[in-house]
This record gives C-alpha cells, sequence and structure tokens, in this order.
C-alpha cells in the first residue's frame, strides 16, 4: 500500500513543479467538457429551427365554379393564404417553373406545387366521373441527410390541410347543396344532375347490402368454427387425446379483437384450426368405436349406448361442415369475382364429398349400434369397416383443408380487408349522416376471447351495414322526389348545424397527448449520448498523451515493488484526473447549459462511476498492448457511437448492432443519466450502474493478472515492428 501512495504522491509531486506538466493535465481535463458541451448546445432545438429551412410553394389552381354545389372553391389560394401565416419552414412563393428549378439548383429544399385542376378534381367527387387529385412534391435529397424527412413533414401538413379545407368546406355546403339540386332539376326540368346523385347514393346502397350479406356470412363461419371446435374440443378432452392447443382452441380467434379486419380474419383463422382438428376427431372417434366394441361380449346395452353417443358427436360435426358449406355458398353468392368464385364452388365440393364420407361414417356406427343389441354383429367386422371409411374421411378432411389452406383462406383474408377498407369509408360518411349509427369497426371493440362473442359482433355489423343500406336507398329515392320529402330526409340526415358537422368532418377525431417522462428539448435528451461520449474520449486522450507505466527511476527509489502496485499506483492519477473530467462535464450540462434533470446530484455520480469504468478500461487497454490498446479503445468507441442507442433507436440499426447492444458500456451509462434526466422508474438507476460495474471485472483481469503473458507477446510484436525501420 506505501507503494501505491508513494507513487500516486510523486506523479502530483512532479505537476506541481512543472507548469508545463500542470497546463497539459488542465488541457486533458478540460478538453473533454468541450467535446460535450459543444455538441449538445448544437443539438438544442433543431426542430424548433425548421423555419429556415426553404420550402417553394407554388399553385396554378384555377379554382372551381359551383356547378354542382354553390360554392366558389380555390383550395391553392386557401393553402397559400394560410402558409403566409405559418413559420415552421421557411416557405417561399414563387411559380410552378421557378419552384422546380430551385430545388434542382439548392436553392430550395423541395417544393409543392399545386396543379391547375386541383380545385375542381376535387369536386369531381359529386359527379360520376371522379378524378382523384395530387399535390406535386418535389425534393432534393443530396443537400442534407435529415432536412428530406422534416421538408416531408411540411409537405404531410399542407396535405393535411387541404383536406382538412375541403371536407369542411364542402360539408358546410351540404344542406344548402341537396336543396339546390332539387330546385335546379324543377326549374330547368333537367334530372341529369339530381340522377347522377342519386344513381351514386343507389349504388353506395347496393354496396352497403352486398358487403352486410358477406359480413353475415362470416358471421356464419364463425358459427361454423363454434360448432366444429366445440365437438372436437370436448371429444378429444374427453377421449384423453386433448392437446393445448385443441383446449385452447375456442380462444384464439377473438383475442384481442379490436377491428372489423381482426373479427374477419380471426374466423378464417378458426375455420382453419377446426379443419385441423377434424383428423384428430376422427382419430378419437376411431378408439372410442374400438373401446365400445370390446365390451360388447359383456355389456351389449352399454356397447350400443356408447356409439350412439360416438354417432351424436359426429353428426354434430357433421352439422359444422354444412353451416360451413352454407357460409361459403352465402359468399360466393354475394361476389362477382370470377376466380374467388371458382375457389369458392371448388371448396365447396370438396366439403360435401367430406360431409358424404362423414355422413357415412354416423350410417356406420348407427348401424353397428343397432346390431350389437340384436346379437347379430361380429365386432371385428365392425370395427375394420368404421376404421376404412373413417381414413376415406381423414382423406377427404385433408383434400378440404389444404384446399382451404392454399386457396380459400388467403382470398377470404384479402376479401376481409376490402370490407373493413368499406366499413371504414361507410363509418366515417355514416357517422356525420345520422348520429345514431355507430362506428362499424368499434362493434367488435368489446369481444372477448371466443368466437360466440365474435359472431355477434359480426352480426351487430351486418345489421348496422343493412341499416345503412336502407338510409342511402331512401336518400336516393329522396333526391328524385318531387316534393319537400326528400328534402327533408337528407335534411334530417345532415343535421341542422352544417357549420358545426363541417368542423367535425374536418377532424373527426383528437389526439389527446399524454407524455411519459417529458424531456425539455432535443439537447437535454441527446444529453447522456454527448457527455458519455466525451467521458470516454477524456479517458482516451489520457492514455495518449500521460505515461502509463512506471519509469525506471522512480521503481529505483521504491521498496521492492510489485507489478500490482505499479498498476494501481500510477492509475490513481488517471481516475483523479477522469473524475475531474466527468464532473466538469456533467455539472456544466447542468449549470452552463442548463440541461433538464430531475437528480441532479445522482448524475454527477452516474458520470464519474462511467469515467472509473472507462478509465479502468482504457487503461488495461493501454498497459498490456501500448499503442495497439489505445487503438482497439478508439474502435470501441467507434463501435459504441454507432451501436448504443443514443442517436437512433437501437431497434432501428442493423442486426449486429441490436446483438451487441446490451455488451457496450455506454448502454449503461446513457440508462442511469437518462433516469436522472426524466425520472427514475423503479430501480433502474442502480441497476445500470450494476451492469456497468461488470465491466470492471474483465479491465480487472486483464491489468492485475493476464498482463505479463500478453506484455511479453506485445514486447515481441513492437520489436519486429521497429525492425521495419518504419513503424
Amino acid at each position: 500500500m506505501k507503494n501505491i501512495l508513494r507513487i500516486f504522491k510523486y506523479d502530483l509531486k512532479k505537476i506541481h513543479k512543472n507548469v508545463i506538466a500542470m497546463i497539459v493535465i488542465m488541457g486533458i481535463t478540460v478538453i473533454p467538457t468541450l467535446y460535450a458541451w459543444f455538441n449538445i448546445a448544437a443539438s438544442w432545438d433543431p426542430y424548433g429551427n425548421t423555419g429556415n429551412l426553404k420550402v417553394a410553394v407554388a399553385s396554378s389552381d384555377e379554382g372551381y365554379s359551383g356547378e354542382l354545389l354553390s360554392v366558389n372553391l380555390n383550395l391553392g389560394d386557401q393553402v397559400l393564404t394560410t402558409l403566409r401565416g405559418n413559420s415552421q419552414l421557411d416557405w417561399t412563393f414563387t411559380s410552378a417553373k421557378k419552384a422546380k428549378e430551385g430545388v434542382k439548383s439548392g436553392k430550395y429544399y423541395a417544393a409543392i406545387v399545386i396543379p391547375k385542376d386541383f380545385s375542381k378534381d376535387m369536386m369531381s367527387i359529386f359527379t360520376s366521373n371522379v378524378t382523384h387529385p395530387e399535390i406535386k412534391y418535389y425534393i432534393n435529397e443530396k443537400e442534407n441527410a435529415i432536412a428530406p424527412k422534416v421538408t416531408v413533414k411540411g409537405a404531410n401538413a399542407v396535405q393535411q390541410q387541404i383536406n382538412d379545407t375541403f371536407v369542411q368546406t364542402v360539408s358546410q355546403t351540404a344542406l344548402e347543396a341537396f336543396q339546390l339540386v332539387n330546385n335546379v332539376a324543377d326549374e330547368t326540368d333537367d334530372q341529369t344532375i339530381a340522377d347522377n346523385l342519386s344513381a351514386a347514393l343507389a349504388q353506395i346502397s347496393t354496396d352497403l347490402s352486398s358487403a352486410a350479406g358477406t359480413v353475415q356470412a362470416f358471421s356464419d363461419m364463425a358459427n361454423s368454427a363454434a360448432i366444429m371446435l366445440n365437438t372436437t374440443t370436448e371429444f378429444l378432452s374427453q377421449s384423453g387425446s386433448g392437446t393445448k392447443a385443441s383446449v385452447n382452441a375456442l380462444g384464439v380467434a377473438g383475442n384481442g379483437i379490436d377491428s372489423l379486419n381482426s373479427a374477419l380474419t380471426g374466423t378464417t383463422d378458426s375455420i382453419n384450426q377446426a379443419l385441423s382438428q377434424s383428423a384428430s376427431f376422427y382419430s378419437a372417434v376411431s378408439t372410442c368405436v374400438g373401446n365400445a366394441l370390446d365390451s360388447y361380449n359383456s355389456d351389449a346395452q352399454a356397447c350400443a349406448n356408447a356409439l350412439t353417443a360416438v354417432s351424436g358427436r359426429v353428426q354434430n360435426l357433421i352439422d359444422g361442415y354444412q353451416s360451413l358449406e352454407n357460409s361459403l355458398s352465402q359468399i360466393a353468392d354475394s361476389i362477382t369475382e370470377p376466380h374467388l368464385k371458382g375457389m369458392l364452388m371448388q371448396a365447396i365440393g370438396n366439403i360435401q364429398k367430406a360431409k358424404a364420407s362423414q355422413e357415412a361414417i354416423r350410417d356406420a356406427i348407427n348401424d353397428a349400434a343397432t346390431g350389437i343389441t340384436s346379437a347379430t354383429a361380429n365386432a371385428t367386422e365392425l370395427k375394420n369397416n368404421i376404421d376404412s371409411l373413417i381414413a376415406q374421411s381423414n382423406s377427404s378432411i385433408s383434400t378440404v383443408k389444404k384446399d382451404y389452406e392454399n386457396n380459400v383462406k388467403g382470398s377470404l383474408d384479402d376479401l376481409a380487408n376490402d370490407l373493413t377498407s368499406t366499413g371504414s369509408s361507410i363509418t366515417s360518411l355514416l357517422g356525420q349522416l345520422d348520429n345514431s349509427l355507430k362506428d362499424i369497426s368499434g362493434v367488435t371493440g368489446s369481444a372477448a376471447g371466443n368466437l360466440t362473442e365474435v359472431q355477434k359482433a359480426l352480426s351487430d355489423s351486418a345489421s348496422l351495414l343493412n341499416e345503412a343500406s336502407g338510409k342511402m336507398s331512401n336518400a336516393a329515392t329522396a333526391m328524385l322526389s318531387s316534393d319537400d320529402n326528400g328534402i327533408q330526409l337528407l335534411t334530417s340526415l345532415l343535421s341542422e348545424d352544417p357549420e358545426a358537422i363541417g368542423s367535425f368532418l374536418a377532424s373527426p377525431v383528437k389526439l389527446n397527448e399524454t407524455h411519459i417522462y417529458p424531456i425539455e428539448n432535443y439537447g437535454s435528451a441527446m444529453a447522456p449520448f454527448y457527455s458519455t461520449l466525451a467521458i470516454w474520449v477524456g479517458a482516451v486522450v489520457m492514455a495518449a498523451m500521460l505515461k502509463v507505466n512506471v519509469s525506471d527511476n522512480l521503481k529505483h527509489k521504491l521498496n521492492n515493488p510489485k507489478e500490482h502496485q505499479l498498476y494501481i499506483g500510477r492509475i490513481l492519477l488517471l481516475l483523479c484526473i477522469g473524475f475531474l473530467q466527468s464532473a466538469l462535464i456533467c455539472l456544466g450540462d447542468l449549470y452552463f447549459l442548463g440541461i433538464q434533470c430531475e437528480h441532479p446530484v445522482l448524475f454527477v455520480l452516474a458520470g464519474c462511476f462511467s469515467s472509473l469504468v472507462y478509465v479502468n478500461i482504457i487503461y488495461a487497454l493501454t498497459v498490456s498492448f501500448g499503442d495497439i490498446g489505445k487503438a482497439i479503445a478508439v474502435v470501441l468507441m467507434v463501435m459504441q457511437v454507432a451501436g448504443s442507442g443514443g442517436t437512433f433507436p437501437i431497434q432501428c440499426a442493423p442486426e449486429f448492432f441490436r446483438k451487441v447492444y446490451p455488451l457496450l458500456p455506454f448502454v449503461h451509462s446513457m440508462n442511469a443519466m437518462r433516469e436522472c434526466i426524466a425520472g427514475f422508474y423503479n430501480m433502474n438507476y442502480w441497476i445500470e450502474l450494476g451492469k456497468l460495474a461488470l465491466f470492471l471485472i474483465p479491465a480487472l483481469l486483464l491489468g492485475l493478472i493476464l498482463r505479463k503473458p500478453v506484455i511479453k507477446l506485445n514486447d515481441a510484436f513492437t520489436e519486429k515492428l521497429e525492425s521495419t525501420h518504419l513503424i
């Protein structure tokens, strides 16, 4: 211990007596702080300064003058007017030609151009020839890596603003528009406008009715799956052949259902599960029949009763297949797409064959039960006959399952997605037409984890679609009505406050944002990364600038010093400088830059403890490997900059970095500092420091135990390098 203290005191004395050495030590202490402070200050609020990014905006929109709706609309001018008061980006208003040329030259980061027919195309929704409007967006990705991500957000905001403006403007004039349509038709004796709108409403009504029928068919399919799964699961459980998958089968489809799409696709998955269990079911049937026939000689009546019970279970499964056949037939009848219709008809044919095989098994079991009681049956022959029929049935069921998995299920899932898209659009429309209509997709939001409730949810959805279809049909009829009843109906559908409904349609959903562990600015969020990086840089600078080995002159002044005493005696100086570096970095973050911090004392403690670990790692590498050890320390720093999740979430990094992520000391230092900045969660802070402390073990093992053999290899390596007279 005396030798260690004498080395440390000698180092301090040398620094104290040498002014140049003192200046160097001060520089080593201060330089890493500048690295952290400059980076944190530069990153303080980058997204708050996007107002300096130049984005060109040009509008060639010629506007729309009311042909159907009594409104003069120029969405391009409205966008320009709104953007003049927007400071999120440096909007520059120019012509379309100059905007595109400016993006090419690098004068603008991006450009948004609204074409001349934009408003007219928006209003084509009220005609028989709908044209989708487009906004042209030009972007120069060569100028900067981040700027395109920022400017595209601005373009999306413009797109959303246009949508909001259009919806609100149109909905506010909706009542007057319908009245106008009726008046124009009466005055000019021209029914074209009314006919177009009426035809559109009638088509929507037809589509809704068709969707309702298809959703109801999916509901019936859910019922089929429930019948089949109930039958097979209960029978397999009773017979001892059940598996965990079969026992839980009923819960699979409905768990977590919170949308129409989940309910529909969950139903197709459940049908697949039910078909998968049929083969196991008939294996169990064969076993139960065999057991019953084995008891024939001792108790014929009990044997007959057992066979009758098995026959009833087979009938239940047949009922499920019959229900599935009816559901697929209903879907086939409601669609016109030839390919899907053909696949469904093929699947229905296979189901019919499978059902016939199962009916043969049922009849054979019933005949066996009758023959047993009349003492005219041969048990072995009956068993062989039934097993033969079961083999045929399993082959038919296998064909059904293969056809369903390869062809039908994917098509049904695509149909489910189409229905969900239709349902979402219908929900947006009908939610405004009549407040009594509920969100169709929300019907399944409360569905529990079983097929019975999924079936009810789908049935409710089908009922709502039918109700909506009826209202749209009435509206279509009303448009052609010569009296005021039609207008009154439309008025009641749209409510009595067009301005309020317009505002609601423009933004039907409000985002209620709750910040968990809020951080005031981007600089505070980046402080853990740049502070940790600066502490590591400080340790590397020390290893590069200071001698890590004790001089021979000092060794002669010591009392027979051991290698570990020399190692610890010299590292004490580096640790003290490291503590000064980290403390200065963290205190500067807190009081010079003013970062947010909930626990400032523990923040400084995390920095100092990180320095302790980093200095040990880099000192051990340098003492053991010399200049190569310093290079290794730099490589480790580069790896940690890329793979510690300091900038982008580690989940966004390539697979290699995701795997080495937990093995990097930066990760645990930053996590501990983040706890201090944003607030503690349980014992995370101390857990992260504990994980960081584990890195001391390999560092001390290398520096105190493995150093001797490593140094010998390093000396030989150095000698070879020096012999080249180049390195």
